[in-house]
């Protein structure tokens, strides 16, 4: 049980890792030293802060 609780937070830390870097507000060395916790919260703070637009392509 222990192996695959140390699993399933590596598998989180990379998951927000990666969607924070693609998002570039942060970068590998800041994110390295985030806990699973604060990753978390500023992925789901930079998500809704960030809105997709459309591009406006000419009619």
């Amino acid at each position: 049980m222990s192996h695959q609780l140390k699993m399933a937070l590596e598998d989180q830390r990379n998951y927000y890792s990666q969607k924070l870097l693609a998002i570039g507000v942060y970068n590998k060395e800041v994110l390295n030293r985030m806990t699973v916790s604060e990753l978390k919260d500023e992925y789901n703070y930079f998500y809704h802060k960030i809105t997709y637009k459309k591009p406006k392509f000419p009619q």
